[in-house]
C-alpha cells in the first residue's frame, strides 16, 4: 500500500511554522530597582524555578535563557538582601551571572563551566554524579545538528557500544538484537536484549528495525549500559535507549531545517512550532520531519522497483496542560505517526564490500522494500502530592505494521501488525537536602500480533500475545555525611501465548504452540562513598533476564521451547568533577555472569549454561574555555563462553558475537566570534565475530569513522555543512554465510542544512 499524501503533511507543518513567525523566548517581568533589600523565603528547586520566584518577588526583570538554566538545582535561599546579592547568591557556583541589560538583566555564561546533566532513564531524576549506572547522556545541542538522522547513529560516542546491522546497538557484547533476527526472530517471538523507549513508550521489535527514529526536536538521549530490569524492566539485559522529546512551550517559538546530501541526493526537511493557546495554562507542541531519496547500496541488473528507494516521514504533536486552579497538577497528550517505506537492509554481496553493491545471484534474492509505520498515542499525567512527593502515570497505545516484499521469482511477502498497551503508576519521594530519596511504581505491559508471511515455501501465519505485570522499587539512603546505600528491585510476571503454523499443506508443515509464564524477582543493591563533594565511588550488585520463548527444529520439523536467560553483574563506578566543574570524568568497571545464555547454533535455538564477560569503561568531558569542549571515551571488554551444552560444544571458550574488544571516540565542539564553528568527532570500533561460532570468515567491524561540521549560527538562523565518514572507511556491521553477504554502514557522504529559528 502506498501513502500519497504522507509527504504533503511536512509540507503542511513547515508552512505552519513560517505562519507563526515572531514571539518570544525570554521570561520577563516589570522592572523594579535592583538596589532596594528586602526578605526572602525561596524553597529549594530548579534554578529556573527560584530565578522566576525571585523575578516576581522583587519586581527586577530577568531575562531567562533556559537551555543555560536547565539542570540547575538551587538550596533554599532566605534573608534580607538587595536585587545584585540575591541574584549573586542564586547564580553562585553556576558559572552563570546576571549583567543589566536596559531596565533589566540578561543571564550570561562567564565562566566555561560544564552544564550539570539530569539523568531520567532511572525514573528519578539524578544528576550523572549522583548514578552508579554506566549512562552515556547527548542532549539535543549535541544531537540536533542535521547530520544526525538516526538515534543509533550516536551509539559511537558511548563505550563499549556499537551499532547492530539489523538496527538498534550491542552494548557490552550483548546483541541488543537478541539472540536472532529476521525469519527465525519472527518465528519464534524471541526478544530483544536492549529496549529502546521514547517519551516513556517502548518501541517495537520484530527482527529488524523497519521504522526508525530521527533526531528532529529532540531532547536528550541516554544510552545505559548493564542490565537496567529493575526501573526499565523487560527487554534490558544488555541495558537500554531513553529518548526524551521536547516539551511545549509558554512563549512562542519555531524553527524549519532544509537539508541535502550528496548520497543519492536523499534531501530533509523539517518544522517545529510550539506556544501557548491558553497562556500559562494550555500549550502545544507541533513537529515534524521527512528524508527522501536513495540509499547508499547499488543493485546492477534490472529489478521490478528500484530497490534503493528510500522515504520516512516522523511527525509528532504535544498538549501540555498546567491548570491555574491546580498548580500541582499537569497533564501532556503525545501523538506521533511514523512511516518508513523503500530500502531498509542496507545489504551487499559484492566480493570487495568498498563496492557497496548487491547483485542477484538466482530467482530469489534477498532484497527488499517495505511499507512500515507507528501510530503511539501517550497520555502523561504528574501531580505533586507535596513537596518532597510526586505522582506520575503514564499510558501508551501503540500500533505498529511492518511490511514488505521481497523481488524474486517467488516472492516472499510479509506483513506483522501489533497493538500494545502501557501503564505505568509511580510516586517519587525526593526531599530537597533529604536523607532518603525513594520510589515505588506498578508496571503493565500487554502485546497482540497478527503474523502473514506467504507464499515462500507457504510461508507461516499465527498470533502472539504476551501480558507482563510488574512491581518495582528503589530507595538510596544516606547512611552518614559520606555513604550512601542503594536498594531497589523489581518482580515481574510476565506470559506469552504464541500459535504460529508454519509452511502448511507442505512435508515441512509445522505448528509453534508457546505457552510460557515466568515470575520473576530482580534485585539491585549498592553502596556510594562520596569521598569529595566532587569524587564519588559506588558498588553496584543486579540482575536481569530475558524470557524463553518456542520454535522449530528444522531437522525433524518438530517444536520445542528453550529457557530464559539470566545475568548477575557486579559494577564499580566512580565519578569526579575537577579544575572547578570544567572537567569530568566517569569510570565503570563490570563483570557479568550469565547463566543459560540464549544462543541461535545451527539454526537452533539453545541455551548455554555459563558464561560471562567484564570490561572497563571510560569517558571524560572537558571545557577548555567558554568557546572549546572536549570529549572522549574508551571502553575494553573481553568475553568467553565458559560452560556449554551438547548443542554448544563448538563454542566452548568462543567470543561472543559482536563483540568488539576496544572502543573509542574523541571529539570537540570549538566556537569561534561572530557564530562560526567548527565541530568534529572519531570513533573506533575493533574487530568482532558475527557469530557464536567465532567463524573466522565473519570476522567484522575494525572501522574507524570521522565525522566533521562546519557553519556559521547567528541565533536565528545557522547554515552548517557536514562530512560523514570523512575517510570513506568501509564500515561492515555483520558477516553472513550466504553469498558473501554482509550488512553495511554508508560511504563517506557531504551534506547541507539550512536552519531558521523564531
Amino acid at each position: 500500500m502506498k501513502y500519497p499524501t504522507r509527504h504533503y503533511s511536512l509540507l503542511l507543518a513547515t508552512k505552519l511554522a513560517l505562519a507563526c513567525l515572531g514571539g518570544a523566548t525570554l521570561t520577563s517581568v516589570a522592572y523594579a530597582s535592583p538596589s532596594a533589600e528586602q526578605a526572602y523565603q525561596l524553597p529549594a528547586g530548579s534554578l529556573s524555578a527560584q530565578l522566576k520566584q525571585f523575578s516576581q518577588q522583587s519586581g527586577i526583570k530577568l531575562n531567562i535563557d533556559e537551555s543555560l538554566v536547565k539542570g540547575w538545582t538551587r538550596p533554599a535561599l532566605n534573608g534580607r538582601y538587595s536585587g545584585q546579592q540575591g541574584l549573586n547568591a542564586i547564580l553562585a557556583d553556576t558559572g552563570l551571572q546576571a549583567v543589566a541589560n536596559g531596565n533589566g538583566y540578561q543571564l550570561i555564561a562567564n565562566t566555561a563551566y560544564l552544564a550539570p546533566i539530569t539523568v531520567t532513564g532511572e525514573k528519578i531524576n539524578r544528576s550523572m554524579q549522583e548514578t552508579t549506572t554506566a549512562i552515556t547522556v547527548l542532549n539535543g545541542t549535541d544531537l540536533d545538528k542535521g547530520h544526525v538522522t538516526s538515534i543509533y547513529e550516536v551509539g559511537n560516542r558511548a563505550p563499549n557500544v556499537n551499532i547492530n546491522g539489523a538496527g538498534g546497538v550491542n552494548i557490552r557484547g550483548v546483541e541488543g538484537t537478541g539472540p536472532a533476527t529476521g525469519v527465525f526472530s519472527f518465528i519464534s517471538g524471541a526478544r530483544p536484549r536492549v529496549s529502546t523507549s521514547v517519551d516513556g513508550a517502548p518501541e517495537t521489535w520484530s527482527g529488524q528495525q523497519y521504522v526508525d527514529f530521527g533526531m528532529w526536536d529532540v531532547e536528550q538521549v541516554e544510552i545505559l549500559r548493564g542490565p537496567q530490569s529493575t526501573t526499565q524492566g523487560r527487554n534490558t539485559i544488555g541495558g537500554a535507549v531513553v529518548v526524551n522529546t521536547k516539551n511545549p512551550t509558554s512563549s512562542w517559538e519555531g524553527a524549519v531545517r532544509a537539508g541535502y546530501e550528496n548520497e543519492a541526493g536523499r534531501t530533509l526537511g523539517a518544522a517545529m512550532i510550539s506556544g501557548p493557546i491558553v497562556q500559562d495554562e494550555l500549550a502545544f507542541r507541533l513537529a515534524a520531519e521527512g528524508i527522501k531519496g536513495k540509499g547508499f547500496v547499488e543493485y546492477p541488473g534490472v529489478w521490478p522497483w528500484d530497490p534503493s528507494d528510500f522515504k520516512r516521514q516522523n511527525i509528532r504533536a504535544k498538549l501540555l496542560w498546567t491548570p491555574s486552579n491546580m498548580p500541582d497538577f499537569s497533564a501532556k497528550l503525545t501523538v506521533s505517526q511514523r512511516d518508513q517505506e523503500g530500502e531498509f537492509l542496507n545489504r551487499i554481496n559484492s566480493a570487495n564490500h568498498s563496492d557497496r553493491t548487491y547483485s542477484k545471484l538466482n530467482s530469489r534474492v534477498n532484497t527488499r522494500t517495505q511499507d512500515s509505520s507507528k501510530t503511539t498515542a501517550n497520555v502523561d499525567l504528574e501531580y505533586k502530592i507535596s513537596d518532597s512527593l510526586n505522582s506520575h502515570m503514564l499510558y501508551s497505545r501503540g500500533k505498529y505494521r511492518a511490511s514488505f516484499k521481497e523481488t524474486g521469482a517467488d516472492r516472499f511477502q510479509l506483513q506483522m501488525d501489533e497493538n500494545s498497551n502501557t501503564l505505568e503508576s509511580r510516586l517519587v519521594y525526593d526531599p530537597q537536602g533529604g536523607s532518603v530519596t525513594a520510589l515505588a511504581g506498578l508496571y503493565y505491559y500487554d502485546r497482540h500480533q497478527d503474523l502473514n508471511a506467504s507464499p515462500y515455501n507457504s510461508g507461516f501465519f499465527g498470533t502472539d500475545k504476551v501480558d507482563t505485570l510488574a512491581f518495582f522499587g528503589e530507595s538510596t539512603i544516606a547512611l552518614n555525611s559520606s555513604f550512601d546505600l542503594n536498594i531497589g528491585g523489581r518482580i515481574e510476571r510476565e506470559s506469552q501465548k504464541r500459535n504460529v503454523l508454519g509452511w502448511p499443506g507442505t512435508p515441512n508443515e509445522a505448528l509453534i504452540k508457546t505457552d510460557i509464564t515466568e515470575t520473576m524477582f530482580l534485585p539491585k543493591v549498592g553502596v556510594i562513598y562520596k569521598a569529595t563533594p566532587e569524587t564519588s565511588f559506588g558498588l553496584t550488585y543486579r540482575e536481569g533476564y530475558t524470557p524463553g520463548a518456542g520454535s522449530i527444529n528444522y531437522d525433524d520439523n518438530k517444536f520445542y521451547e528453550y529457557g530464559k536467560e539470566e545475568v548477575s553483574t557486579i559494577e564499580l563506578s566512580s565519578r569526579s568533577s575537577f579544575l572547578d566543574k570544567r572537567l569530568t570524568l566517569n569510570t565503570n568497571l563490570f563483570y557479568n555472569r550469565y547463566k543459560d545464555y540464549q544462543a541461535l547454533l545451527n539454526n537452533y535455538f539453545t541455551n548455554i549454561p555459563k558464561a560471562e564477560s567484564y570490561g572497563v569503561e571510560v569517558s571524560a568531558d572537558a571545557s577548555v574555555n567558554s568557546s572549546l569542549k572536549l570529549f572522549a571515551s574508551l571502553g575494553l571488554l573481553s568475553t568467553k563462553i565458559t560452560e556449554s551444552n551438547l548443542r554448544s560444544t563448538s563454542v566452548d571458550g568462543n567470543r561472543f558475537g559482536y563483540a568488539a574488544p576496544v572502543s573509542a571516540s574523541f571529539g570537540f565542539k570549538q566556537q569561534f566570534d561572530l557564530g562560526f564553528f567548527i565541530n568534529g568527532d572519531i570513533s573506533h570500533t575493533g574487530e568482532y565475530y558475527s557469530d557464536l561460532n567465532n567463524s573466522e570468515t565473519l570476522k567484522a567491524g575494525d572501522y574507524t569513522l570521522a565525522n566533521l561540521q562546519i557553519g556559521y549560527d547567528k541565533g536565528n538562523y545557522a547554515v552548517r555543512a557536514y562530512v560523514k565518514n570523512l575517510f570513506n572507511s568501509d564500515v561492515i556491521y555483520r558477516k553472513g554465510s550466504r553469498n558473501n553477504e554482509a550488512d553495511a554502514g554508508a560511504p563517506r557522504t557531504v551534506g547541507v542544512t539550512v536552519d531558521y529559528r523564531f
